[in-house]
C-alpha cells in the first residue's frame, strides 16, 4: 500500500549532463529541496571528460531517489531520450544540469496538473549571470494564467520554446510519441513547438520558478569554435524545415510558428561568423541551396513577422546598451 501511494503523482525528473562539474551540485540540491517530494531524480551522464560523472555517483549516495545512467557522448537530446526510457512517473521534467530551480517549482505546476487534468504546465524562467550574480531578463506571458488553452491557441501567446520550464503528463507524451530530435543542435525549437501544437490542455504560470544560467561557457550558445558554429548553422536551417513540414501537417499559417521559422534562418547569415569567416559564408550558401531556404522564406515571411523582429532586434540593442 505504502509503495502505491508513493507512486501517485510521482514526478520523473530528467538531467542531462555533459562537463558540468562545477554546477551540477546546485542544480540537484535545488531539486532535492522541492516543497513536493514525490520525484525522482534521473541523471544521465552523456560522456563527460572532466569528473561530472564522479560527482553524480556522490550525490547518488547523498540522496537515495537518484537513479544514475551513463551513455556515450551522443548529444543532449539523446541523453533526454535515455532518461525518458528509464522514467516511471506519471508526470516528466527535464533540468538542464547547469541550471536550477525554485523549491516552489513542482509543487505549483503538480497542482495546476491535477486540478485542470492537463497535457503540460508551463511556468516562467528568469535568465541569471553567476559570475557578475545578475539576474536578468524575465520571460513572461501576456495571458490569463487561469484559462486552459488548446496547444494551438496558446502557441499564438509566443510561449517559451525551452522544454525546461514545463511539467509534462508522460502519458500524452506516449500519445504523441514525443521523441527529443537526436544529432542536431537547436532542437528544442521543433521539440517543444511539436508538443506545445499537439495538446488539448495547457496552463501558464508567471511565477518564476527556473533560473536559466547563460554564462555557462561551455555551452553551445556561448561556443566560439567555427567548426561548431557551422553544424548549428546548418542545424537551424534543417529545423526550419522540420517546423515547415509541422507548419503544413497542423495546417498552420502564419503567425508564431513561421515567425520562429524565418527567425531560425536569418540567425544563421545575421551573426558575427558570417561576417567573419568566408568558410561560414561557404557552407551557409551550400546548406541554403540544399535545404531550398528561399521557399521557406517566402512561404513564411510577412510584414508582421519583419515588424516583430525588428521590435526583437532593437530591445537586444537597448539591453546590451544597459
Amino acid at each position: 500500500m505504502e509503495c502505491i501511494q508513493k507512486r501517485n503523482n510521482y514526478i520523473s525528473v530528467i538531467v542531462p549532463m555533459y562537463n558540468v562539474e562545477k554546477y551540477l551540485e546546485e542544480c540537484v540540491d535545488s531539486i532535492e529541496k522541492q516543497t513536493y517530494k514525490n520525484i525522482e531524480v534521473i541523471l544521465v551522464d552523456d560522456g563527460s571528460e572532466d569528473s561530472t560523472f564522479e560527482v553524480a555517483k556522490c550525490l547518488a549516495k547523498k540522496y537515495k531517489n537518484i537513479v544514475l545512467l551513463q551513455q556515450e557522448n551522443g548529444g543532449q537530446a539523446k541523453a533526454r531520450n535515455t532518461g525518458l526510457i528509464k522514467a516511471s512517473g506519471q508526470y516528466i521534467s527535464f533540468v538542464d544540469a547547469d541550471d536550477f530551480i525554485d523549491s516552489r517549482m513542482f509543487e505549483i505546476m503538480i497542482q495546476a496538473c491535477e486540478k485542470h487534468n492537463l497535457d503540460i504546465m508551463e511556468c516562467c524562467y528568469q535568465d541569471v549571470f553567476m559570475k557578475k550574480k545578475v539576474f536578468g531578463n524575465k520571460y513572461f506571458l501576456r495571458i490569463d494564467e487561469q484559462k486552459i488553452y488548446d496547444g494551438k491557441e496558446f502557441f499564438e501567446f509566443k510561449p517559451s520554446l525551452s522544454p525546461c520550464d514545463k511539467l509534462y503528463k508522460h502519458s500524452y507524451m506516449k500519445k504523441i510519441n514525443f521523441k527529443c530530435t537526436e544529432g542536431h543542435y537547436a532542437e528544442d525549437a521543433y521539440d517543444s513547438s511539436y508538443a506545445i501544437l499537439s495538446a488539448k490542455r495547457i496552463m501558464h504560470s508567471n511565477t518564476i520558478v527556473y533560473f536559466y544560467r547563460r554564462d555557462n561557457l561551455g555551452s553551445t550558445r556561448n561556443n566560439q569554435d567555427i567548426i561548431r558554429r557551422v553544424k548549428l548553422g546548418e542545424d537551424k536551417i534543417y529545423i526550419a524545415n522540420k517546423l515547415e513540414e509541422l507548419r503544413k501537417d497542423m495546417e498552420i499559417h502564419g503567425g508564431y510558428l513561421s515567425n520562429i521559422i524565418v527567425r531560425n534562418i536569418l540567425g544563421t547569415i545575421l551573426c558575427p561568423f558570417c561576417l567573419k569567416s568566408k568558410y561560414y559564408r561557404g557552407k551557409i550558401r551550400k546548406y541554403f541551396i540544399q535545404y531550398k531556404v528561399n521557399r521557406l522564406i517566402r512561404n513564411n515571411l510577412s510584414f508582421s513577422i519583419i515588424f516583430d523582429l525588428t521590435l526583437v532586434g532593437i530591445r537586444k540593442l537597448i539591453t546590451k546598451g544597459d
